[in-house]
């Protein structure tokens, strides 16, 4: 673990390099002694609009080389157990970190159908919710 702990902006933008290059923020902050503790990242992370929105955008970058390393493991391992738990890896992670853009998509086929007596039903409860507001 680095020794730094005095925020500068050149400091942020090499966090923020190594995290878009593919490296998660704690093996960065292990392997590097130029990188402060994840503790001191997260504080400057809230501290620190700017260094927050670049962090932000740098974890997308992220995402994007997870994605292009998937292709390379399905192309480059041998073993398919291997390259198997690899690409799960990855995909699992960018999932997580960013579920619109990554994440399982789930599909609903559903037909709603109103009756009258539904909406005469939402109708009363509404004008119950009124009443009680206003007495």
């Amino acid at each position: 673990m680095g020794m730094t702990s005095s925020y500068t902006v050149e400091l942020a933008e090499k966090i923020c390099r190594a995290i878009a290059d593919g490296r998660p923020l704690n093996r960065v902050c292990k392997e590097e002694d130029w990188c402060p503790s994840e503790y001191t990242v997260y504080n400057w992370l809230d501290k620190h609009p700017e260094f927050a929105k670049n962090y932000a955008r740098a974890r997308e970058q992220q995402q994007e080389v997870f994605a292009a390393e998937v292709i390379s493991i399905a192309d480059t391992i041998k073993d398919p157990a291997i390259a198997r738990n690899m690409m799960d890896a990855r995909k699992w992670y960018a999932g997580k970190v960013a579920p619109k853009k990554w994440g399982d998509k789930i599909e609903i086929d559903a037909k709603i159908e109103t009756t009258g007596a539904t909406s005469e039903a939402l109708m009363a409860f509404l004008a119950a919710v009124e009443a009680q507001k206003g007495g």
